[in-house]
C-alpha cells in the first residue's frame, strides 16, 4: 500500500517545519530573541557575543545555507582615566555593500534626558576596518571611542550605554533608500564602572 502526500499534508507539514525553524532562532547568539533587523545581545568579559540578521545565502529553502554574523569580542576595554573605549568585532557577511569603518559605528547612551551619542562625525569613534566587505569572508575591526571631556561624566553614569552597527547605510545603487532601519545593537554597560 502507497501513502500518497496530498497537498493538505504538505501545507501542514510545511507550517510545522517554518515554526521549528523559528523557534530554535530564540536558542541562539548571546541576547534575547528581537527582530531579526535589530538583533540585540549583552557584552559579556567571559564570552564573545555572536548576534546575526538571520539571513541566509544558498541552501534549499533557507536549510543548508550560509548565515551571517557579528561577533563582538571578549576583550572590551575602558579606561576611564582617558575616556577610551575599545571594542573588537568579527563580521561575516553575505550580501554585497556592507562595511565596517567608523561610520558604520555609533556609541549610544541613556541618561534621564534620553538617549545620546557619540559618533565618527567629530573624529571621536575610529575604526580599523574597511568597506565593500568580501562576502561570506571574516573581516575584523578594531573600534575606538574617545569620549569627549564634555559628555565623559554623563556616559560613565548612564543608565545604559550601547554599540551600535549598521552594516550597509543605502541598498545598492540608490542612495536615496536608506537601511538605517537595520542595526545590531550591544549593551555594553558593564564595561561603565559608575553607571546606576
Amino acid at each position: 500500500m502507497s501513502y500518497t502526500f496530498s497537498r493538505r499534508d504538505f501545507m501542514k507539514y510545511s507550517a510545522v517545519a517554518a515554526v521549528a525553524v523559528a523557534g530554535s532562532s530564540m536558542f541562539t547568539g548571546c541576547g534575547s530573541f528581537s527582530n531579526p533587523n535589530r538583533p540585540f545581545g549583552t557584552y559579556n568579559k567571559e564570552a564573545d557575543c555572536k548576534l546575526t540578521f538571520s539571513g541566509k545565502s544558498g541552501g534549499f529553502l533557507g536549510i543548508g545555507g550560509t548565515q551571517d554574523y557579528l561577533v563582538l569580542k571578549k576583550d572590551g576595554s575602558y579606561t576611564s582615566s582617558s575616556g577610551t573605549l575599545n571594542l573588537v568585532f568579527t563580521h561575516y557577511p553575505i550580501s554585497e555593500g556592507t562595511g565596517i569603518t567608523a561610520p558604520h559605528y555609533q556609541l549610544k547612551y541613556v541618561t534621564d534626558d534620553g538617549n545620546h551619542y557619540v559618533t565618527s562625525a567629530d573624529g571621536s569613534l575610529t575604526s580599523t576596518g574597511g568597506d565593500g566587505l568580501p562576502i561570506k569572508e571574516e573581516a575584523h575591526a578594531t573600534v575606538t571611542v574617545i569620549i569627549p571631556t564634555s559628555v565623559k561624566a554623563d556616559v560613565e553614569k548612564a543608565k545604559a550605554v550601547y554599540i551600535q552597527y549598521f552594516p550597509r547605510h543605502n541598498a545598492l545603487g540608490k542612495d536615496n533608500d536608506t537601511y538605517g532601519d537595520v542595526y545590531a545593537t550591544w549593551d555594553i554597560t558593564s564595561l561603565f564602572k559608575t553607571t546606576i
